[in-house]
């Protein structure tokens, strides 16, 4: 007879090799079945197979650690597989409580009936994979609601480039000329250099660097309002671009390290290699900034169960606040420990990634590095992503529907 759980087991831990002997011969035929007679011998079993171990059946006096104990360090390991406990009547009391902290899904009392226990484990693994299936479901969800996100803020940005670089280009155009002509009109209208002198250099290279930063940040906007129109190559070498960018970005900056780490093959990808490109000087502009005069750089390569390729950029400078890693990418957003920063470089990056078909994301790592990381797919493909996405949605909400109807626990 096939097993009706075939993807994940059972397993069931008594230090009575007969009763071990017997639920084997009996339950087969449901799942997998993995026994063992000692709560050391149990966990190693669970160790080594939690990802394919569905439920987990202990009695609970045994020598050396009690069932509960066992299943406490059955759920630190992996909280997912469902707990049972076999008591004796006179425990129950232990058992409720037990259930009334979480640590159990269910317990029956010794000894078992085998049709209620067959019943019990059936119900039990029907629960696991239904909840296995929507936490699975969950996670896809996010990434679809981060795709249409995506979406959203690539088309706002968009109108808001043109509608920018259309209103303000001009403005600056004439900001610009009266800058250039000021100091020789100065002279003229004085015959002599200002009095002040120093008020005037420094107002005036002052100003002057305050058009230099509109007139890049209009330049950013336009660029990426245009980096939904790919010009796209064959075979690009993504490591490649990266250390040609480090070159470019860091030069001989011999007191900033930067490592690329390419444990496997990297395939090459279809793409802008001149939007990838600047990506990458992008990103190493954003960490020489973060690290100042010194620190490392590490650049991650690796690919993805999907077929995509990932990069982590990692630095080790000043740790962006955690408050402020979700607004890295949004063009106008100013960091209070770098206030002269605009994000139109970071946007840029987030345009061309998702331009792509792919995602990018700040995070902080455990030890308080900051982390880019971007996944592109072999081939661009934006609009079969944002498809996957929508499908994704409405598939979460009919098995919403189905889970709630069954109990299943939002």
């Amino acid at each position: 007879m096939d097993k009706k759980f075939s993807d994940f087991g059972i397993l069931y831990v008594d230090d009575e090799e007969k009763s071990l002997k017997y639920f084997e011969a009996i339950f087969e035929d449901i799942a997998p079945i993995y026994t063992a007679s000692s709560p050391e011998a149990g966990f190693e079993i669970f160790t080594e197979h939690h990802e394919k171990i569905g439920l987990v059946l202990s009695d609970k006096k045994m020598p050396n650690e009690s069932g509960l104990s066992f299943l406490q360090r059955v759920r630190q390991v992996n909280s997912n597989p469902l707990r049972i406990l076999v008591t004796a009547y006179a425990d129950l009391d232990v058992a409720v409580d037990a259930l009334n902290s979480g640590l159990l899904y269910s317990y029956l009392s010794k000894p078992w009936d085998p049709d209620d226990l067959e019943h019990r484990m059936i119900k039990a693994m029907n629960h696991f994979c239904l909840s296995r299936e929507r936490d699975q479901l969950i996670s896809e969800k996010a990434e679809a609601f981060e795709q249409l996100v995506m979406a959203d803020k690539a088309s706002s940005i968009g109108i808001l480039s043109a509608g920018l670089n259309h209103h303000l280009r001009n403005a600056l155009t004439v900001m610009r000329t009266f800058y250039d002509m000021l100091p020789f009109q100065l002279r003229e209208e004085l015959g002599r250099e200002p009095e002040d002198s120093s008020f005037w250099n420094d107002y005036y290279s002052e100003v002057g660097s305050q058009i230099d930063r509109m007139t890049s940040m209009l330049t950013n906007l336009a660029e990426g309002a245009r980096a939904s129109r790919l010009k796209v190559d064959n075979g690009i070498d993504l490591p490649s671009v990266f250390k040609k960018a480090s070159e470019l970005v860091l030069g001989q900056e011999t007191e900033i390290e930067v490592e690329f780490e390419v444990n496997e093959p990297i395939p090459k990808i279809s793409g802008d290699a001149q939007k990838l490109g600047q990506m990458a000087r992008f990103l190493f502009q954003e960490a020489k900034s973060s690290l100042g005069e010194e620190g490392k750089i590490e650049v991650r390569f690796s690919n993805t169960p999907a077929g995509d390729v990932q990069i982590i950029f990692f630095d080790d400078g000043q740790a962006i606040p955690e408050e402020q890693l979700k607004h890295l990418f949004d063009p106008f957003f100013v960091r209070s420990e770098r206030p002269e920063d605009l994000g139109t470089n970071m946007m840029a990056c987030y345009l061309t990634t998702y331009h792509h078909g792919g995602s990018i994301k700040a995070r902080r790592t455990r030890n308080r590095r900051n982390a880019i990381e971007i996944v592109l797919p072999l081939n661009p493909k934006t609009e079969e992503r944002l498809h996957r996405s929508r499908q994704v949605l409405s598939q979460f909400a009919e098995f919403d529907t189905a889970a709630d109807g069954m109990g299943l626990p939002a």
